[in-house]
């Protein structure tokens, strides 16, 4: 009772209403609590706070109140992506960072990794490649690391800039060239730990003509000699080539085992096949199989969704486990198969049926839990849950200038598309009004193989937050539902893909939730290029457009393909659009923005960053000359220095952005 009654409370903490709109800064600033993490005695967190990547802080909370919190400047002109402890004292912290380190000439994106000793805040940069491995319980003093080292014959290699063989290191947490080896990969074996921290299972192969997969264990009989299990040589599913170049894809009942269970018994993997390499699963969905190294077979699909791959496995650091597995079909699902795990799944979930609840992290006791809610009714709220006691503490939320009352609803919107395709997609609809002949934004996402998922997506709250509704349609084309479907959107760009996200919006309207004639759209990335074609191959439909980063002339984007990254892209590209330089010519063309500038009929802003490396500034420049060359009224927003990627804009880059958003909607379309 004292565990519900808790909960309850803190529930209630967090709810109370405002009736005040928010700012546009309150959707600017970056969450004031991100990544908390639960030392393994359970007597610390960490979290990252700070409105902006320059003013981010690591905060240091001890949980008894005994000293006061330690704030850590951790700010810099690169992203810091996660942190965790890898031990009660020390840190392991991850940073995004951009630069020509793969020495072809062209920026890229990769990870730095660190680690920190809390006292003093010493650090130790880990050589680029490292990977953590475990926290090492045996030995405090380090942790353990992959690191790109293999044995070839008396000789041992270390590879940091490529090669998949990965050797097992014990790293010292405060000596940068105190790393003992701990066990070193054979050619390009990877290995697989159990819940001592030993290498048991080990595998390699069956991502090249000719070279079969290969599965060993010391699991069971001589625990120090390995033993082949399985092997399959995986079918060749397709091929693509296009300008001396090929793309094979290559499918196996078994790809990769990705970790055991607690007994080391079962080896988890995914798969899109049924479980025969032959037999696939329905519209070659991942689906969740282990194998049991005992009887030396497959089992499965032990876990599998009828409209989403299985996205991630969760894992229990105390004993590298796999304990359950997370899909998204609409709404966040998880499956644990730890009892004790599932039954504060369910109990959490009851009281925030609206909400994705996460179980975030543990300590080493399992007695305290940090569990984080998003979605439904909340911007985002963590909490630490003492299962000993059953009370519940809310530790903050995570946008708090947002209250509650502020986030507003958001419904799955089931529809078909007018060639039968089942689709769905999310509708978030402004705070406070009713639910009837609403101004709307169509919203689609980036990718295109990617999606959107249930929670608290800061764009569409923004616009929501105005008196938008606002609509994130998942179109044919997008990733997480199986490569069938994402393959429906191969050389679709401009047709079915486009057709999907205006059948959509016919769907609401025909509901009475939006009106027809105030529907406008606004997307960045691909979504920028599917506003572009809504302007010009539908220019009729919608009564304005904000396209962000997105790609205008697809033939002059191509070429900028060929000569990034030695042109490895090319492959990707045409897979997705079509032949540009030969036979789809015609249809690239027909479906370029830019080449049809003198249909835009509707109020149109071109926006984007300068050092945006994935779809240069010169798209929005290609446009903005077409516009011009036309005689069509346009607005080009330049965001100075700003990224492609919406995770590493800065905040001034985010205000820039937001503030002619909603200026420009409020003037071509207003809410009222």
């Amino acid at each position: 009772m004292k565990f519900f009654g808790a909960v309850a409370a803190a529930v209630a903490l967090t709810s109370a209403a405002t009736g005040q709109t928010p700012a546009i800064e309150d959707y600017v600033v970056l969450p004031n609590m991100s990544n908390v993490r639960i030392s393994p005695d359970g007597e610390r967190l960490v979290f990252v706070s700070g409105d902006s990547w320059e003013e981010r802080n690591l905060i240091v909370f001890p949980l008894d109140g005994s000293q006061a919190p330690l704030v850590i400047d951790v700010g810099d002109d690169q992203a810091i992506s996660n942190v965790f402890f890898v031990s009660d004292t020390h840190l392991w912290l991850d940073y995004i960072d951009r630069g020509n380190w793969f020495g072809i000439g062209d920026d890229a994106y990769f990870r730095r990794s660190y680690l920190m000793r809390v006292e003093d805040q010493h650090v130790v940069e880990l050589e680029i490649g490292t990977e953590f491995a475990s926290i090492n319980e045996a030995d405090p003093r380090s942790v353990l690391t992959w690191v790109p080292a293999e044995r070839h014959g008396g000789n041992v290699r270390t590879r940091v800039r490529g090669g998949t063989g990965y050797g097992l290191f014990a790293q010292n947490l405060d000596r940068v060239n105190d790393r003992s080896r701990v066990e070193l990969g054979t050619q390009d074996f990877e290995m697989v730990l159990d819940a001592n921290d030993r290498s048991v299972v080990r595998q390699r192969g069956g991502r090249a003509p000719g070279e079969p997969y290969e599965l060993w264990t010391r699991i069971g009989g001589d625990s120090d000699r390995w033993r082949r299990v399985y092997t399959e040589r995986h079918q060749l599913d397709r091929e693509f080539r296009f300008a001396a170049r090929s793309w094979q894809d290559w499918i196996g009942v078994i790809e990769w085992i990705s970790g055991l269970d607690s007994t080391g018994r079962y080896g988890y993997f995914l798969s899109e096949t049924n479980g025969s390499p032959t037999g696939r699963q329905p519209g070659r969905r991942t689906a969740l199989f282990r194998y049991d190294f005992v009887e030396e077979a497959i089992e499965g699909p032990v876990v599998a969704s009828e409209i989403a791959d299985i996205s991630s496995l969760v894992r229990d650091w105390r004993n590298n486990a796999v304990i359950g597995a997370v899909w998204d079909d609409g709404r966040r699902q998880v499956e644990f198969f730890d009892p004790d795990f599932a039954e504060l799944q369910v109990r959490i979930e009851g009281f925030f049926p609206d909400s994705n609840v996460h179980l975030i992290d543990w300590d080493r006791a399992v007695r305290r839990v940090v569990v984080y809610i998003e979605g439904g009714h909340t911007a985002g709220a963590y909490y630490l849950v003492d299962r000993s006691s059953g009370d519940v503490q809310l530790l903050g939320a995570a946008r708090p200038g947002i209250p509650d009352a502020a986030v507003a609803p958001v419904e799955i919107i089931r529809y078909q598309a007018r060639d039968g395709l089942d689709l769905f997609g999310y509708l978030t609809l402004p705070p406070g009004r009713e639910a009837s002949d609403l101004p709307m934004v169509l919203m689609p996402h980036g990718g295109p193989e990617a999606r959107d998922s249930y929670g608290f997506d800061e764009w569409a709250q923004l616009l929501a937050s105005r008196g938008y509704a606002v609509f994130q349609p998942q179109f044919r084309g997008s990733g997480g539902f199986g490569t069938e479907f994402a393959e429906m959107g191969y050389t679709r760009w401009g047709e079915e893909m486009q057709h999907d996200l205006d059948d959509g919006v016919d769907y609401i309207v025909a509901q009475g939730l939006a009106d027809p004639g105030r529907v406008c759209v606004f997307g960045w990335s691909y979504g920028g290029y599917a506003t572009l074609a809504a302007m010009t191959l539908t220019p009729d439909r919608y009564r304005c457009g904000i396209a962000g980063a997105g790609v205008s002339h697809i033939a002059a984007m191509m070429e900028y393909e060929q000569e990034r990254l030695g042109g490895g892209s090319q492959l990707y590209w045409a897979r997705n659009i079509g032949d540009w330089r030969g036979r789809h010519r015609e249809n690239v063309d027909a479906i370029s923005p830019a080449l049809h500038a003198g249909r835009v009929q509707a109020p149109l802003m071109i926006i984007h960053g300068t050092e945006d490396i994935v779809v240069p500034f010169e798209q929005a420049e290609i446009m903005a000359e077409a516009m011009d060359a036309a005689g069509r009224p346009y607005e080009l927003v330049v965001i100075e220095g700003g990224r492609h990627y919406s995770s590493q804009m800065t905040t001034s880059h985010k205000r820039q952005l937001y503030e002619n958003l909603i200026a420009f909607l409020q003037e071509h379309n207003p809410p009222e």
